[in-house]
């Protein structure tokens, strides 16, 4: 899964260019990034009340139509989401008492220099690490991430792990063991030598056995996880 960025502006070419940097940014710190543009705050908050979810926005303040505040009051109390971190961008700094409501992570003056676009990428990262929302995993040299409240179980192939989420299975090379070491929410528990389950998706438990929202059929528990599993 990629590392999702919404990149929302009227200045066409500067909405490229911001992109286009954030692209060089994932490739230089070799972390999967995907990156959306946009030109108006209407068609972001569309897209995002279709169900699209971002990690990280760059929100220009002054846009004709609705402008980024409205839009981030939109995303905050309008769809909800609390998750998504906010950088907004303008050419002046007259509107901090307008933003603040929005919680935004930060703020950018034009023309953006590079080096304080990256430093507040880096800072965005880092809470989302130190929160534990995503699981992190390299396939090749690349990083990727995958939320934790998405997936429903890890699974053990042969030399592979899998991912089950919500929407697609992710694979790469690893032992179950070695996740558990690094570590897992504690909702995260391991029931077989071949699953580890996200308990928060569990619609029904035996004694030797579990049933996940979303999947058919049941999951054995292996007898030296019964008691561990309880």
């Amino acid at each position: 899964m990629m590392w999702s960025i919404a990149v929302c502006d009227d200045n066409r070419r500067q909405c490229r260019e911001l992109a286009a940097l954030l692209e060089i940014y994932g490739e230089e710190n070799r972390i999967a990034v995907e990156t959306e543009v946009f030109y108006d705050g209407c068609s972001l908050s569309k897209r995002m009340r279709e169900g699209k979810r971002y990690d990280l926005i760059f929100l220009d303040v002054l846009m004709e139509g609705m402008d980024g505040i409205e839009v981030g009051n939109r995303i905050r109390r309008g769809i909800g989401d609390e998750e998504v971190q906010l950088v907004y961008m303008s050419r002046v700094r007259d509107h901090a008492e307008l933003l603040f409501p929005n919680r935004p992570l930060g703020f950018l003056r034009k023309p953006l220099l590079r080096e304080e676009i990256y430093r507040l990428t880096d800072y965005a990262r880092k809470l989302g690490f130190q929160s534990q929302k995503f699981f992190l995993y390299h396939k090749g040299r690349i990083l990727y991430q995958v939320a934790y409240k998405e997936i429903r179980y890890f699974q053990s192939s042969g030399r592979k792990i899998q991912i089950h989420t919500t929407c697609e299975v992710y694979e790469f090379y690893g032992k179950l063991s070695k996740i558990l070491e690094d570590g897992l929410p504690a909702h995260f528990i391991q029931i077989h030598q071949s699953y580890i389950i996200n308990t928060d998706y569990v619609i029904m438990q035996g004694r030797d056995r579990v049933f996940l929202k979303g999947e058919k059929g049941y999951f054995s528990i292996s007898h030296p996880y019964r008691d561990s599993v309880g």
